[in-house]
């Protein structure tokens, strides 16, 4: 057998039984001892490249990919475990972030005022690393604040006949993961009455978009080592929606009167998709999509990922 395939047959492996032993029970471990390891598959894959007697070449491998294997597993369990101790909170009606000491904190705002021949909208918002939230609205277009030791954002606006585009990105990443010195938070809200399209894209973050009162017809997020939340609402009769995560714990609110299709990419990750019916290979509904005025198309790709889509009734909120 080809070294190439044993690499990445137990690199799936070594991930795969990390993923379900952690679904269905506790691992009480440190596991940065484990991350620390890491530069040992360099080392081994350094005298993979140097052995020439095949058999022994194909066990080197197979170690190497163990340990790699266990090294971006101790990352997402560790950052996970971590994001959720700092900022997420359990109460009554639901999961959320929170609020973060702003003490010694450099706290900027950020602002576009609205017109109202804006009918259309869009942001791109992209960051490295910290805790994200888009909630409540505003009479401004967009308007954001942020909170950090190392932060530096750059707010760019582009008007083109009732459709405006705000770009607002990070320019700088002072993170530190394993360390748990991420003290970057950004707040953003956005005015109510456009039409929105969201490309939202963030790295080892802790974020809730509560996209409720707003009428977004397309949102687009690609998260990397993740808790994710997001309520989406009824303001529009379609909406797409497409999910990019790596190593994520991903959790989605979706309104009980609205019909939800979810096409989903996930191969090492658990999923919960409550009141939805397989319809065929990797695609799901719930029961009222075909008599749903309202109706969200969902694609999900992911890795390493735990996935929740739980649907909730308005009186709830």
């Amino acid at each position: 057998m080809k070294t190439k395939n044993l690499f990445w047959g137990f690199l799936f492996l070594t991930i795969g039984i990390l993923v379900f032993i952690n679904n269905f029970s506790s691992i009480d471990f440190y596991w940065l001892n484990i991350w620390e390891f890491w530069p040992l598959f360099l080392i081994l894959a350094g005298i993979a490249l140097l052995v020439k007697h095949e058999v022994i070449k194909s066990v080197i491998v197979c170690l190497s990919a163990i340990v790699l294997g266990a090294a971006v597993f101790s990352t997402f369990k560790s950052g996970w475990e971590h994001f959720r101790e700092d900022v997420i909170v359990n109460i009554d009606n639901g999961i959320h972030i929170k609020d973060m000491d702003e003490s010694g904190m450099d706290v900027k705002i950020f602002e576009e005022d609205f017109s109202d021949e804006s009918k259309y909208a869009s942001l791109h918002f992209k960051a490295g690393a910290g805790l994200f939230k888009i909630k409540d609205t505003t009479n401004q277009l967009f308007y954001a604040v942020t909170k950090g030791y190392s932060q530096d954002f750059n707010l760019s606006r582009l008007d083109e006949e009732g459709n405006v585009k705000i770009n607002f990105i990070s320019e700088r990443n002072g993170f530190s993961f394993l360390k748990r010195k991420n003290k970057n938070s950004i707040s953003l809200k956005l005015n109510s009455n456009p039409i929105w399209k969201l490309d939202l894209d963030v790295g080892a973050a802790a974020a809730e978009f509560d996209l409720r009162n707003y009428k977004v017809e397309d949102i687009n997020i690609d998260i990397g080592a993740a808790s994710l939340i997001i309520k989406l609402g009824e303001q529009m009769d379609s909406a797409k929606v497409d999910i990019d995560g790596g190593a994520a714990s991903i959790e989605i609110l979706i309104p009980e009167n609205t019909g939800c299709e979810i096409n989903s990419d996930i191969v090492l990750s658990s999923r919960d998709f409550q009141e939805f019916k397989e319809i065929s290979d990797d695609i799901y509904r719930t029961d009222n999509f075909e008599s749903s005025v309202k109706k969200i198309y969902m694609n999900i790709d992911a890795g390493v990922s735990s996935i929740k889509i739980r649907r909730y009734s308005v009186e709830e909120w």
